[in-house]
């Protein structure tokens, strides 16, 4: 059973993708900031990590710079522009999905990882 971890501020996009991910079996445990959610990751090994970038407390910018595990990490994020998505990539996350999120294209890509 693959456990993934979502680490997200904002309650509407965190029970949707939570839902979402329940729904097709997996595991799910939450973080509604950076600092949890890296505390989180580090205390515990997860399949796959779910990432928002615009977050209080610790950035997810700043928590790829600061998460050091292999654990595959896929952004989640509004921020649809090239050079963030660059950015992350630099920074070690393996993918990265756009919001609003796209049903087919969201599953796809978690699939991919697991």
């Amino acid at each position: 059973m693959a456990q993934i971890l979502v680490v997200e501020d904002n309650d509407l996009n965190l029970k949707l993708m939570k839902d979402i991910l329940e729904s097709q079996g997996y595991e799910v445990e939450t973080a509604k900031d950076g600092q949890e959610g890296y505390d989180k990751a580090t205390e515990k090994d997860y399949s796959l990590i779910l990432l928002d970038i615009q977050m209080p407390v610790v950035s997810g910018y700043d928590f790829l710079k600061m998460y050091k595990k292999e654990t595959p990490i896929i952004v989640v994020s509004a921020c649809a522009m090239d050079e963030e998505i660059k950015k992350t990539k630099e920074l070690g996350c393996a993918d990265y999905i756009t919001k609003p999120i796209k049903l087919n294209e969201f599953l796809t890509t978690i699939k991919k990882y697991l």
